[in-house]
């Protein structure tokens, strides 16, 4: 047995995160949300156009949390079903809530 055998241990964590869900609502339609920034949300399954401003509802959830904001925004880009949606109106106390939110998912994870 080396001095530094005990180094060899390997460690397993099992901890599990509960994952957030997050949906858009434009128009009454509910849109998945693919990937949420702070200042831009990409969702799928949608048909919009490039330029196009939509007034958006935005649901985030998670155990510790549950977010409701409202905005406006523009398409930036659309790439098959997906599109991302840059944030023209949405206040800075809601960016914070978004980041905090975020950040404490990063944290957690």
């Amino acid at each position: 047995m080396g001095m530094f055998d005990f180094l060899k241990v390997n460690v397993t964590e099992k901890v599990s995160v509960p994952n957030y869900t997050a949906h858009l609502h434009i128009d009454g339609k509910q849109l998945s949300v693919a990937n949420l920034g702070i200042s831009s949300v990409t969702v799928t399954g949608t048909k919009l156009k490039v330029g196009q401003s939509v007034t958006f509802d935005l649901a985030l959830k998670d155990p510790k949390q549950n977010l409701a904001l409202k905005g406006t925004g523009t398409v930036a880009t659309v790439d098959g079903k997906t599109a991302k949606i840059n944030f023209t109106s949405l206040p800075d106390a809601s960016k914070q809530a978004v980041a905090r939110f975020l950040a404490r998912y990063m944290i957690n994870r």
